[in-house]
Protein backbone atom coordinates (compact mmCIF):
# COMPACT_ATOMS: atom_id res chain seq x y z
CA UNK A 1 0.00 0.00 0.00
CA UNK A 2 0.84 3.23 -1.17
CA UNK A 3 1.11 6.28 1.56
CA UNK A 4 0.37 9.98 0.09
CA UNK A 5 2.83 12.87 1.42
CA UNK A 6 0.76 15.75 2.56
CA UNK A 7 2.33 19.17 3.33
CA UNK A 8 0.41 21.72 5.36
CA UNK A 9 1.40 25.15 6.82
CA UNK A 10 1.51 23.20 10.15
CA UNK A 11 2.57 20.43 9.42
CA UNK A 12 5.88 18.76 8.05
CA UNK A 13 6.05 15.25 7.14
CA UNK A 14 8.97 12.94 6.03
CA UNK A 15 9.24 9.38 4.74
CA UNK A 16 11.84 7.62 4.17
CA UNK A 17 10.33 4.37 2.80
CA UNK A 18 6.61 4.28 0.79
CA UNK A 19 5.70 0.89 2.16
CA UNK A 20 3.48 0.53 5.33
CA UNK A 21 5.13 -2.17 7.55
CA UNK A 22 6.80 -1.94 10.58
CA UNK A 23 9.92 0.03 9.36
CA UNK A 24 7.82 2.65 8.16
CA UNK A 25 6.00 3.61 10.73
CA UNK A 26 9.67 3.77 12.31
CA UNK A 27 10.99 5.64 9.40
CA UNK A 28 7.97 8.69 9.75
CA UNK A 29 9.25 11.57 11.46
CA UNK A 30 6.11 14.43 12.29
CA UNK A 31 6.18 17.50 13.92
CA UNK A 32 4.59 18.62 17.43
CA UNK A 33 1.91 19.61 15.89
CA UNK A 34 0.09 16.21 14.38
CA UNK A 35 -3.21 16.50 12.00
CA UNK A 36 -6.12 15.64 13.62
CA UNK A 37 -7.63 15.06 9.82
CA UNK A 38 -10.86 12.87 9.79
CA UNK A 39 -9.53 9.16 8.44
CA UNK A 40 -5.92 10.04 9.81
CA UNK A 41 -4.13 6.45 11.11
CA UNK A 42 -2.71 6.68 14.40
CA UNK A 43 1.06 5.57 14.66
CA UNK A 44 3.51 4.24 16.67
CA UNK A 45 4.56 7.54 18.85
CA UNK A 46 8.17 8.97 18.01
CA UNK A 47 11.15 7.83 19.81
CA UNK A 48 11.90 11.23 21.45
CA UNK A 49 7.87 11.75 23.22
CA UNK A 50 7.62 11.92 26.86
CA UNK A 51 6.62 7.96 28.11
CA UNK A 52 8.08 5.67 24.93
CA UNK A 53 9.72 2.60 25.63
CA UNK A 54 10.72 0.02 23.15
CA UNK A 55 7.46 -2.56 22.31
CA UNK A 56 9.05 -5.82 24.06
CA UNK A 57 9.84 -4.46 26.86
CA UNK A 58 6.08 -3.30 27.01
CA UNK A 59 4.80 -6.64 26.85
CA UNK A 60 8.06 -8.45 28.78
CA UNK A 61 6.64 -5.81 31.90
CA UNK A 62 3.15 -7.11 31.04
CA UNK A 63 4.56 -10.36 32.95
CA UNK A 64 3.53 -12.81 30.93
CA UNK A 65 6.03 -12.93 28.34
CA UNK A 66 9.67 -13.11 28.59
CA UNK A 67 11.99 -10.33 26.33
CA UNK A 68 13.01 -12.57 24.16
CA UNK A 69 9.69 -14.25 23.24
CA UNK A 70 8.40 -10.76 22.91
CA UNK A 71 11.10 -9.93 20.28
CA UNK A 72 9.70 -13.03 18.39
CA UNK A 73 6.58 -12.37 18.09
CA UNK A 74 7.13 -9.03 16.94
CA UNK A 75 9.20 -9.97 13.99
CA UNK A 76 6.34 -12.97 13.72
CA UNK A 77 3.92 -10.06 13.08
CA UNK A 78 1.76 -10.86 16.10
CA UNK A 79 1.90 -7.48 17.59
CA UNK A 80 0.00 -4.76 16.90
CA UNK A 81 0.27 -0.65 17.73
CA UNK A 82 -2.82 1.06 16.87
CA UNK A 83 -4.44 -1.34 14.65
CA UNK A 84 -1.01 -1.64 12.29
CA UNK A 85 1.06 -4.95 12.31
CA UNK A 86 4.94 -4.24 13.97
CA UNK A 87 7.58 -6.03 12.59
CA UNK A 88 10.66 -4.43 13.19
CA UNK A 89 13.20 -4.89 16.42
CA UNK A 90 13.40 -1.92 18.09
CA UNK A 91 9.98 -0.18 17.35
CA UNK A 92 8.88 1.95 20.01
CA UNK A 93 5.25 2.94 21.44
CA UNK A 94 3.62 4.59 24.29
CA UNK A 95 2.06 2.06 26.86
CA UNK A 96 -0.45 4.57 28.29
CA UNK A 97 -1.28 6.40 24.58
CA UNK A 98 -1.24 3.86 22.02
CA UNK A 99 -3.55 0.95 21.99
CA UNK A 100 -1.07 -2.31 21.82
CA UNK A 101 -1.88 -6.15 21.57
CA UNK A 102 -0.27 -9.10 21.02
CA UNK A 103 -2.64 -12.44 19.16
CA UNK A 104 -5.02 -9.69 19.25
CA UNK A 105 -4.99 -9.06 23.48
CA UNK A 106 -5.15 -6.18 24.64
CA UNK A 107 -1.63 -4.97 26.62
CA UNK A 108 -2.53 -2.72 29.57
CA UNK A 109 -0.59 0.35 30.16
CA UNK A 110 -0.17 0.10 34.07
CA UNK A 111 1.93 -3.74 34.43
CA UNK A 112 0.69 -6.50 36.39
CA UNK A 113 3.28 -6.34 39.31
CA UNK A 114 4.13 -9.90 40.25
CA UNK A 115 6.21 -11.20 43.79
CA UNK A 116 7.50 -14.41 43.79
CA UNK A 117 9.52 -16.36 46.59
CA UNK A 118 11.54 -18.83 45.64
CA UNK A 119 13.90 -21.31 47.81
CA UNK A 120 17.21 -21.45 46.08
CA UNK A 121 18.93 -24.34 46.15
CA UNK A 122 22.96 -24.64 45.57
CA UNK A 123 24.51 -24.66 42.20
CA UNK A 124 22.41 -21.83 40.80
CA UNK A 125 23.55 -18.13 40.30
CA UNK A 126 21.26 -15.16 40.82
CA UNK A 127 21.54 -13.27 37.52
CA UNK A 128 19.02 -13.60 34.86
CA UNK A 129 21.65 -14.91 32.49
CA UNK A 130 25.34 -16.33 33.14
CA UNK A 131 28.34 -15.88 30.34
CA UNK A 132 29.92 -18.74 31.72
CA UNK A 133 26.71 -21.36 31.06
CA UNK A 134 25.94 -21.62 34.52
CA UNK A 135 22.35 -22.52 35.73
CA UNK A 136 20.32 -19.38 36.90
CA UNK A 137 17.33 -19.01 39.46
CA UNK A 138 15.13 -18.30 36.46
CA UNK A 139 15.81 -21.96 34.99
CA UNK A 140 13.49 -22.45 38.31
CA UNK A 141 10.91 -19.71 37.23
CA UNK A 142 7.94 -20.40 35.08
CA UNK A 143 8.40 -19.68 31.66
CA UNK A 144 5.88 -16.59 32.25
CA UNK A 145 7.34 -15.15 34.76
CA UNK A 146 11.02 -14.80 33.05
CA UNK A 147 10.63 -10.88 33.11
CA UNK A 148 11.41 -10.61 36.88
CA UNK A 149 14.44 -10.15 38.34
CA UNK A 150 16.18 -11.14 41.53
CA UNK A 151 15.86 -8.92 44.58
CA UNK A 152 19.61 -9.01 46.04
CA UNK A 153 21.90 -12.43 45.69
CA UNK A 154 22.72 -15.38 47.51
CA UNK A 155 25.80 -16.83 46.10
CA UNK A 156 26.55 -20.55 43.67
CA UNK A 157 26.82 -22.38 46.89
CA UNK A 158 24.46 -20.49 48.98
CA UNK A 159 20.42 -21.24 49.78
CA UNK A 160 16.95 -20.41 50.65
CA UNK A 161 14.62 -17.24 50.22
CA UNK A 162 14.91 -15.44 47.08
CA UNK A 163 12.79 -12.64 46.10
CA UNK A 164 11.90 -12.22 42.64
CA UNK A 165 9.58 -9.49 41.05
CA UNK A 166 9.39 -6.84 38.29
CA UNK A 167 8.44 -3.96 40.59
CA UNK A 168 11.42 -1.84 41.14
CA UNK A 169 10.33 0.29 43.18
CA UNK A 170 9.62 -2.69 45.85
CA UNK A 171 13.15 -3.76 45.03
CA UNK A 172 14.81 -0.72 46.08
CA UNK A 173 12.89 -0.67 49.23
CA UNK A 174 14.19 -4.01 50.04
CA UNK A 175 17.63 -3.47 49.65
CA UNK A 176 17.88 -0.05 51.08
CA UNK A 177 19.88 -0.23 54.54
CA UNK A 178 18.00 2.29 55.65
CA UNK A 179 15.05 0.87 55.87
CA UNK A 180 16.03 -2.11 58.52
CA UNK A 181 15.16 -4.52 56.88
CA UNK A 182 15.79 -8.10 58.83
CA UNK A 183 17.44 -10.71 56.72
CA UNK A 184 17.85 -13.76 58.54
CA UNK A 185 20.31 -16.69 57.71
CA UNK A 186 20.92 -20.02 59.37
CA UNK A 187 24.73 -20.69 59.03
CA UNK A 188 27.25 -23.81 59.82
CA UNK A 189 30.39 -23.21 60.54
CA UNK A 190 33.57 -25.25 61.76
CA UNK A 191 34.71 -25.09 65.26
CA UNK A 192 32.79 -24.31 68.06
CA UNK A 193 32.64 -20.07 68.35
CA UNK A 194 33.14 -18.61 71.92
CA UNK A 195 30.98 -16.03 73.26
CA UNK A 196 33.95 -13.37 72.67
CA UNK A 197 33.85 -14.26 68.40
CA UNK A 198 30.38 -13.70 68.64
CA UNK A 199 30.81 -10.69 70.19
CA UNK A 200 33.60 -9.89 67.47
CA UNK A 201 30.60 -11.13 64.81
CA UNK A 202 28.82 -8.33 66.43
CA UNK A 203 30.95 -5.48 66.83
CA UNK A 204 32.51 -6.21 63.32
CA UNK A 205 36.04 -6.72 61.54
CA UNK A 206 37.54 -4.50 58.55
CA UNK A 207 38.45 -6.81 55.66
CA UNK A 208 40.25 -4.58 52.66
CA UNK A 209 39.15 -1.47 54.57
CA UNK A 210 35.47 -2.48 54.14
CA UNK A 211 33.83 -3.29 57.56
CA UNK A 212 32.02 -6.27 57.90
CA UNK A 213 29.32 -6.91 61.00
CA UNK A 214 26.39 -8.99 61.65
CA UNK A 215 23.27 -7.29 62.93
CA UNK A 216 23.15 -10.14 65.41
CA UNK A 217 24.20 -13.49 66.00
CA UNK A 218 23.05 -16.47 67.82
CA UNK A 219 24.35 -19.66 69.04
CA UNK A 220 21.59 -22.36 67.41
CA UNK A 221 23.05 -25.69 68.32
CA UNK A 222 26.56 -27.09 68.41
CA UNK A 223 27.50 -29.94 66.41
CA UNK A 224 30.37 -32.50 66.15
CA UNK A 225 32.75 -30.50 64.33
CA UNK A 226 31.03 -26.79 65.09
CA UNK A 227 27.76 -25.28 65.24
CA UNK A 228 25.09 -23.51 63.42
CA UNK A 229 24.64 -20.10 64.10
CA UNK A 230 21.56 -17.83 63.37
CA UNK A 231 22.87 -14.17 61.70
CA UNK A 232 20.69 -11.01 61.35
CA UNK A 233 21.90 -8.29 58.97
CA UNK A 234 19.95 -5.62 57.83
CA UNK A 235 22.49 -4.54 55.35
CA UNK A 236 24.07 -7.42 52.54
CA UNK A 237 27.82 -7.01 51.24
CA UNK A 238 28.92 -9.72 49.12
CA UNK A 239 30.73 -12.52 50.72
CA UNK A 240 29.84 -10.62 53.96
CA UNK A 241 28.91 -13.99 56.14
CA UNK A 242 31.39 -16.33 54.68
CA UNK A 243 34.24 -13.74 54.86
CA UNK A 244 33.17 -12.82 58.64
CA UNK A 245 33.23 -16.43 59.57
CA UNK A 246 36.08 -17.39 57.47
CA UNK A 247 38.71 -14.69 59.03
CA UNK A 248 37.42 -15.30 62.62
CA UNK A 249 38.24 -19.19 61.99
CA UNK A 250 34.97 -20.84 61.19
CA UNK A 251 34.38 -21.58 57.46
CA UNK A 252 31.08 -21.63 56.52
CA UNK A 253 30.21 -25.07 55.93
CA UNK A 254 26.26 -24.54 54.62
CA UNK A 255 24.71 -21.25 54.61
CA UNK A 256 20.63 -20.98 54.49
CA UNK A 257 18.31 -17.63 53.99
CA UNK A 258 15.34 -18.50 55.90
CA UNK A 259 13.53 -15.27 56.20
CA UNK A 260 13.43 -11.31 54.46
CA UNK A 261 11.45 -9.42 57.17
CA UNK A 262 8.18 -11.40 57.48
CA UNK A 263 8.45 -13.46 54.65
CA UNK A 264 9.62 -16.93 55.48
CA UNK A 265 10.37 -19.92 53.48
CA UNK A 266 7.84 -22.27 55.01
CA UNK A 267 7.35 -25.58 53.76
CA UNK A 268 8.57 -24.24 50.07
CA UNK A 269 10.81 -27.13 48.77
CA UNK A 270 14.72 -26.44 47.13
CA UNK A 271 13.65 -25.14 43.57
CA UNK A 272 10.07 -24.46 44.17
CA UNK A 273 8.59 -21.22 43.88
CA UNK A 274 4.81 -19.64 45.27
CA UNK A 275 3.34 -16.09 45.08
CA UNK A 276 3.57 -13.54 47.72
CA UNK A 277 0.81 -11.77 48.91
CA UNK A 278 -0.03 -8.58 48.52
CA UNK A 279 -1.18 -8.52 51.75
CA UNK A 280 2.32 -9.05 53.13
CA UNK A 281 3.75 -6.66 49.97
CA UNK A 282 2.13 -3.98 51.22
CA UNK A 283 3.37 -4.59 54.97
CA UNK A 284 6.74 -4.21 54.17
CA UNK A 285 6.20 -0.98 52.64
CA UNK A 286 4.07 0.27 55.08
CA UNK A 287 7.11 -0.90 57.52
CA UNK A 288 9.60 0.74 55.60
CA UNK A 289 7.30 4.12 55.71
CA UNK A 290 7.47 4.04 59.01
CA UNK A 291 11.17 3.39 59.62
CA UNK A 292 11.99 6.46 57.24
CA UNK A 293 9.62 8.56 59.04
CA UNK A 294 11.23 8.09 62.25
CA UNK A 295 14.20 9.49 61.49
Amino acid sequence: MKLLLMTTSTQSTKIKSARLSGKTLNSIKTSPNTSNEPGSQAKPRSENRQGNMRLHKILARDGSISLRAAERAITMGRVTVNGVAITQKGANADPNKDVITIDERKISGTPTRVYLILNKPKGYICSRHDEKGRKTVMDLVPDNYQNLYPVGRLDYNSEGLLLLTNDGDFTQLVLAPKNHIDRTYMVKVRNLPTVATLNKMESGITINRVKLKAGSVRMNESTDSGAWLRFVLTEGKKHQIRKLCETLGHPVQKLKRVSIGPITLGNLKPGESRHLSIEVVNRIKKDAGTTRSRK
